[in-house]
Parts: C-alpha cells; sequence; structure tokens
C-alpha cells in the first residue's frame, strides 16, 4: 500500500478541499481520505504531499488520438505518442470521439504501452456526404465490396451509413468492438470540405434509431453539431451529450437541463493551424472562415445559457494531432475558467467526467473504479500540484507545477 500525506485534496466534485488529509492507496484503488495519523512502516512506500494540492486524474472528454490521413499503422505510431503525451500532461482518462483505438486501448490496458484510459466511441457514425464522409471528392465512391476510396474509412476513423437500417448495424457494429458510447456526426463542420456547418446531417428517425440501439446496450449517444435546428433534432432523437453546440438558445437549454443532457463546448476548436492541405483551397476556405467567425459569435450566448441554466458540462479539447503536434496542452482549461468559473472548469475536467461515464452503464470498460473523484472505491488516479487550481486553475498550464502524476497507483512522473 502507499499513502499520500500532507495533501489538501479535492475530491473532484466539491467546492473546497480537504485540508492535511491523507490518501491511503490499495493496488489500483483509494482505499480511503482520512485525517488519521500515518503510523510509521504500516506502507511501501508514503508521499509527502507537503500541502500541495491533490486533484483526481484529469478527463479530456473530447480527444481524437488516432485521426488523420495516411495507413492504419501510421496513424498507430502517432496515436501510441500522443496517448503518452495525453497521460504524462495529467490526464489519466479521455473519451475518444472517433478513431480506430482498439489496438492502442488494448496495449495500454495490458501495460505495454503508456497512455491514460480510453472510453472509446471507435469509428464516428456519419451520413453520405456527412462530417465523416473524407473522400477526397464527390465522384470517389463506395466501390462494390464496401471499400472506400478516402483512407480515413479504409482503416475504420469513420463509417458511411444512411438509412434507419444501416445505422443500426453501424451502432452494433461499434458495440461489438466494445465501443462504450456512440458518437454520430450530426451537423456540418470546419475541417471536412463537402458538409457545410450549416446543413443538418440525419434525420429525426435515423438519429432516434443510434439512440435506441446504444440505449438497448446500456449507453448513450454523443453527437458532433454546431447549429440550433440539429441540437433541437438530437435532442428530441434523445442524445445525451452535444458536442460543440455553439449556437445553443434558450428553448434547447432547457430541454437539455430538463432531460440532464451534457455539453462539451471545446471552446478553442477551430482555431489551430491550418495544415498544407488546406492551403490553395481559397473559395472554400473563405467559406469555411465565414462560418468559424458565426460559430465563435455564439460562444457568449452559449456560456450565458450553460450558466443560467446551470447545465452538464464536460471538458473536451477535440484534441487532434494535426491541429496541436500531438502535445496537449491545458490551456483550454483557463477559457472554461474565465467562462464558468474556476470550479466548474475544474469539475468539468475530473467529477463531470466520472458522471458522464457513468451513462456507459455496462458498457464501461473500466467498472471496477471510478474515474475522475478521489473518494474510497476511485482508482488511484491523481496529480499533485503545486498550487490550487480552485483558485487559480492556470496553475495547471505549468508542467513543472504538476510534481506527480499517477494512474491506477503506479507513479509516472515525480519531480
Amino acid at each position: 500500500m502507499i499513502a499520500i500525506t500532507n495533501a489538501n485534496v479535492f475530491d473532484g466534485l466539491n467546492d473546497r478541499l480537504l485540508k492535511q488529509a491523507s490518501i491511503i492507496i490499495d493496488g489500483e484503488f483509494v482505499r480511503e481520505i482520512t485525517h488519521k495519523v500515518i503510523p510509521d512502516g504500516c506502507f511501501e512506500r508514503v508521499i509527502d504531499a507537503g500541502g500541495k494540492t491533490v486533484i483526481p486524474g484529469l478527463i479530456d472528454n473530447h480527444v481524437h488520438l488516432m485521426f488523420g490521413d495516411g495507413r492504419l499503422d501510421e496513424l498507430t505510431v502517432h496515436g501510441v505518442r500522443n496517448a503518452k503525451n495525453l497521460l504524462y500532461a495529467g490526464f489519466t482518462t479521455i473519451r475518444d470521439a472517433g478513431g480506430a483505438v482498439y489496438g492502442i486501448k488494448k496495449g495500454i490496458d495490458d501495460g505495454l504501452i503508456e497512455g491514460p484510459r480510453i472510453f472509446p466511441s471507435y469509428s464516428f457514425i456519419s451520413q453520405t456526404s456527412g462530417h465523416g464522409d473524407f473522400r477526397e471528392s464527390r465522384a470517389a465512391a463506395r466501390i462494390a465490396d464496401h471499400i472506400y476510396t478516402s483512407p480515413n474509412l479504409m482503416n475504420g476513423q469513420s463509417y458511411i451509413a444512411d438509412g434507419v437500417s444501416e445505422v443500426l448495424k453501424a451502432v452494433r457494429e461499434q458495440l461489438f468492438l466494445g465501443a462504450s458510447q456512440i458518437k454520430i456526426m450530426a451537423g456540418g463542420g470546419l475541417s471536412s470540405q463537402y458538409d457545410p456547418v450549416q446543413t443538418q446531417q440525419y434525420t429525426l428517425e435515423e438519429m432516434k434509431a443510434a439512440v435506441q440501439a446504444a440505449s438497448d446496450y446500456g449507453t448513450y449517444v454523443m453527437a458532433h453539431l454546431y447549429t440550433i435546428e440539429s441540437i433541437k433534432r438530437a435532442l428530441k432523437a434523445g442524445v445525451k451529450s452535444l458536442e460543440h453546440a455553439h449556437l445553443l438558445d434558450d428553448e434547447a437549454a432547457r430541454i437539455a437541463k430538463d432531460n440532464e443532457v451534457f455539453i462539451v463546448p471545446c471552446p478553442n476548436f477551430g482555431k489551430g493551424k491550418k495544415t498544407e492541405k488546406d492551403e490553395g483551397k481559397k473559395e472554400k476556405n473563405f467559406y469555411k472562415d465565414i462560418a468559424r467567425k458565426a460559430l465563435f459569435s455564439g460562444v457568449e450566448v452559449q456560456t450565458q445559457l450553460i450558466n443560467k441554466y446551470d447545465l452538464n458540462i464536460a471538458y473536451g479539447t477535440d484534441f487532434i494531432e494535426r491541429f496541436n503536434g500531438g502535445n496537449p496542452k491545458l490551456n483550454d482549461l483557463v477559457s472554461y475558467a474565465e467562462r464558468f468559473g474556476n470550479f466548474k472548469a475544474l469539475k468539468s475536467a475530473t467529477g463531470d467526467g466520472y458522471r458522464l461515464s457513468k451513462l456507459t452503464t455496462y458498457q464501461n470498460p473500466y467498472p471496477e473504479g471510478k474515474v475522475g473523484v478521489l473518494e474510497s472505491g476511485s482508482y488511484a488516479d491523481l496529480l499533485i500540484v503545486d498550487g490550487n487550481p480552485l483558485k487559480n486553475i492556470s496553475v495547471l498550464t505549468e508542467p513543472d507545477n504538476i510534481k506527480v502524476i499517477m494512474k491506477g497507483g503506479k507513479v509516472y512522473k515525480e519531480i
């Protein structure tokens, strides 16, 4: 067993620190958080936190660990690097929002490579000409044996399904792989060529089919969308996690509140570097830039509505390697704090991620313990931080302030 002493503990759920406490760790799990005196010689190791803050390991609820053009083996190499970088940035758990992460997840869970716990969606599900249709041109087609011309489709990052029956099959195939939740593309986007942001994607019947198939397996659907039309359709279909949702309005916010729906705003998405592939597409970029400005003009209203109705939010960065070079940053936490306050921002990356994970019920890939919280029975996933992020969340943006990173009772970083 391990004891962490002299710790000021944030449990992931409450706006306070438990001062001068000790955390007793037994194997992978937290056994107890106590003010009892820790006797000498009873533990394999005692870590003196020295009055520093101990918080749960962070959760990024919107990550694409493996996403991009190229062969699957090449993407896997980058994915291994991404997983390690996320862990060493302080993320002990991620919810992967679409990608072929089966091998990496298994490698991490088996202890062969370093990385966070992964709640996988596997292929994100898209209609033809939707946000997940990454074919190079409108002329490229699915050939007779259902092999696609796009590498993104061939290697399982995306799955094209049209109509209720195809959507049902697509969802069930991801569940067969072990998806903990289902990701659908319910509207247009900024990173794909042929689906304007304003488009509505998937009919109500198709969305309901996805929700029903996921619900039948004890889990839920998360949906990429921006516009209010797409948001309201997704809410009507029973989607439980709205990704982005920049153009939220008052009516939709009230519906989301009444149905305990989560919103993952991903505040900095769309502000990343342009790729070489984007260059030379000035006409398309022109319209995408107009759409980007329109979306981000809605962030202020979205912020007001989230605060007005105290909506469920979860921290997500939309981490994609090509936008940030494989090096995850915690600067988005500062953006969340500016919008929602320090406590709600920190909770969105810890305890609210735990609450979101509970929606996976028996599809939860880590049923033995709790992620994102520090209490009896939680996984021993934690950070020891120099400073109090409840007062100043920016302390987490400096890597040297994170003194210890532990996952499952194993120390990965200690300075």
